[in-house]
């Protein structure tokens, strides 16, 4: 795929909007496409401890029951990773909501929108939002 870049802004923690995310995120990168994803406002909530568990509950309720044939949450973001997907934490949110680094699950870039942002429009990176 060369050097396509696939940047994806997550901004919601619903579970329609998480899951489709990374899911898309890995396989982009397993594919070869640099993926960069971007959390802000209620989508960095996966990012923060316990987070994980608070949208998986809201997965398994909506659904009545275990989800099937999709990896856990964890697993996902894991997976993401280890393709080379790189995730950013939205500097904006963080100050907006009042939280710092050590509420991370793990250590995240902190960046700007405007960083994200001018990077993929310079770059022509193709940008999805959830």
């Amino acid at each position: 795929m060369g050097g396509e870049t696939l940047a994806i802004i997550v901004r919601s923690d619903r579970p329609e909007s998480v899951y489709p995310a990374l899911i898309i995120a890995s396989t982009a990168a397993t594919m070869g496409v640099n993926v960069e994803v971007f959390f802000t406002f209620w989508g960095l909530k996966v990012l923060f401890k316990g987070g994980v568990e608070e949208v998986e509950g809201k997965f398994r309720e909506a659904l009545g029951g275990e989800p099937k044939g999709v990896p856990p949450l964890k697993m996902l973001l894991d997976m993401a990773r280890q393709a080379g997907v790189k995730m950013y934490v939205c500097s904006t949110t963080m100050q907006a909501m009042g939280l710092d680094e050590s509420s991370l699950e793990e250590k995240y870039p902190v960046v700007g929108a405007a960083t994200f942002v001018h990077k993929h429009v310079s770059g022509g990176s193709r940008i999805l939002v959830f």
